[in-house]
């Protein structure tokens, strides 16, 4: 009888102790899936605009601490239960005024150069260029944001960046002399990691709409920006070095226009780009019925659902705002039936037997996944964390039991993905 009153006890104490267990506070230099899911809420709530990739650097510490200023909590930048909890609710609910953090004090490189130039040509920075985002630029930048009319918060979110791409910044004349020779590979190189400006913007909504880049168009040239260089690259016969020279240029301008002279899509168009269209609505969790690469009403009536969801003229015309809100990073509802923790690869079109097909007929790429159909059966909608919105209709030798394989358009794609061992699948329909 003492045993079991002992035993009751002990099962006590630690039902007690699993019920106030609390979640690993995050903090700045931590990395992980844990991190991913905060920064796709940071982004989701409109306080961070960087790319999503699962590292606790300055602009999400920034992008805590901001969050944590407006909703009265502790400014620790810590993330902690209350604050990622907050951080949860808040998701998908508006923006912060501003915008999200693009940089923060703590970052370094040419880019933060770029803004020096541009803050001391604006007459608010009085210390040195010297590509480090210290105290003096985080002065200036409030300078500079209060004259302007943009929230004051020391960091550089998405107005305060727009702001100061209008300030024109000193280039110089003078080019070094090896940058003058031509070589094998084009020439010089005009645009590389740590380069920024609307150059590089131009050259990231090119590549994002031949489906070469998977990160953001945010007019920084990043490890994102030479992968889909070096893809491009590989496909055209050069060199792959991920740096825009001057033969990459032209001829990424070239093979861009012959491919996109004509951005606007609707019903009735048919072919390759109202594949990526329909894709990416998928990918949004807009579900066009069909990917078949024909416009018809399915997909006229997913775009209106998509203009509508982004406060844009509801026509069923794919035309550049469109397309530019598809660039977007895709952002999740919240709505879903279950979670499952599962394993997930990726596959690209040119996998399997190599026709570009899913077992279900779709055109495969972004916006598709192949399931084992006894976990998640075939049509079902999802929402793959870190990913986007998916349609579940392909199958694969190797897919059994909890693993998901998520399409892609390209290898770089893949091998960027890689193998994640645990990733929320959430199950919508």
């Amino acid at each position: 009888m003492r045993a079991l009153y002992t035993w009751g006890c002990t099962a006590a104490i630690w039902l007690l102790a699993s019920l106030t267990v609390s979640a690993q506070t995050l903090s700045i230099g931590m990395s992980g899936s844990d991190v991913t899911a905060l920064q796709n809420d940071l982004v989701a709530a409109g306080y961070l605009a960087r790319t999503v990739d699962g590292d606790f650097g300055s602009t999400t510490r920034e992008a805590v601490v901001l969050f944590q200023k407006a909703k009265g909590l502790p400014a620790t930048g810590r993330a902690d239960d209350a604050t990622r909890a907050a951080i949860e609710r808040a998701a998908n609910k508006g923006y912060r005024p501003g915008g999200g953090v693009v940089y923060a004090e703590g970052n370094r490189g040419t880019m933060i150069s770029d803004m020096q130039v541009r803050l001391q040509e604006a007459g608010f920075l009085k210390g040195s260029v010297d590509g480090v985002y210290g105290e003096d630029t985080t002065r200036a930048v409030k300078a500079f944001q209060k004259a302007e009319g943009i929230p004051v918060s020391g960091v550089i979110d998405e107005m305060t960046y727009a702001s100061l791409q209008n300030v024109d910044a000193p280039v110089s004349t003078a080019a070094p002399e090896e940058e003058s020779a031509s070589s094998d590979d084009g020439g010089a190189s005009l645009f590389s990691i740590g380069d920024s400006g609307s150059e590089v913007t131009s050259i990231q909504r090119k590549l994002k709409r031949m489906g070469y880049l998977d990160g953001a168009v945010d007019g920084i040239y990043g490890g994102d920006t030479a992968s889909a260089v070096k893809a491009f690259q590989k496909d055209e016969g050069f060199s792959a070095t991920g740096m825009v020279d001057g033969d990459t240029l032209s001829r990424l301008t070239s093979v861009y226009a012959a491919q996109n002279g004509e951005t606007v899509l609707a019903p009735g168009d048919s072919g390759k780009k109202v594949v990526r269209l329909q894709n990416k609505l998928l990918l949004h969790g807009y579900n066009p019925g069909s990917v078949d690469g024909v416009y018809g009403e399915g997909t006229a009536e997913a775009v209106r659902r998509f203009q509508a969801e982004q406060n844009l003229a509801r026509t069923g015309i794919a035309d550049g705002d469109v397309w530019d809100r598809l660039d977007s990073a895709p952002r999740f509802t919240g709505n879903y039936k279950k979670v499952l923790r599962m394993e997930a690869t990726a596959y690209t079109p040119n996998d399997g037997d190599g026709n570009g097909r899913t077992a279900m007929g779709g055109f495969a790429g972004k916006g598709h996944a192949a399931v084992d159909p006894n976990i998640i059966p075939l049509g079902s909608e999802v929402y793959i964390e870190g990913y986007g919105y998916a349609i579940c209709d392909d199958i694969g030798g190797a897919i059994r039991g909890n693993i998901i394989d998520v399409g892609v358009d390209n290898y770089d794609q893949a091998y960027k993905w890689g193998m994640k061992p645990k990733v929320n699948v959430y199950l919508i329909r």
